[in-house]
């Protein structure tokens, strides 16, 4: 029987530090997440050129335009296509404007 004993508090010993581990483990775990969300967040203004505010109201803006396309019967490839096109309409007539200086 107190064989048995032993090895009950060897396991029960072993599984409070288990469950402390995994008590730390998951605060670390949510403050990597979060840090995660606060680059993430970051990395977007950067790429929109605007801070938090700012990003809010450009985000709700391209949101809404996206709606409204969507609500005129666009599907998301129809969107996609649109940006796609009016990069190249850009380029065109950039070029159309280059071979009109030459000549």
């Amino acid at each position: 029987m107190a064989l048995y004993d032993a090895k009950i508090e060897k396991l029960c010993r072993k599984s409070e530090i288990l469950e402390k581990s995994i008590k730390r483990d998951t605060e670390e775990r949510k403050r990597i997440l979060a840090e995660i969300s606060r680059l993430r967040y970051l990395s977007l203004c950067e790429k929109m050129n605007c801070n938090g505010e700012e990003l809010e109201t450009v985000l709700a803006r391209e949101h809404d335009q996206i709606q409204r396309l969507k609500n005129r019967g666009f599907s998301d490839e129809d969107i996609d296509a649109l940006g796609e096109n009016e990069g190249k309409t850009t380029k065109n007539s950039e070029e159309d404007d280059n071979e009109s200086e030459i000549f």
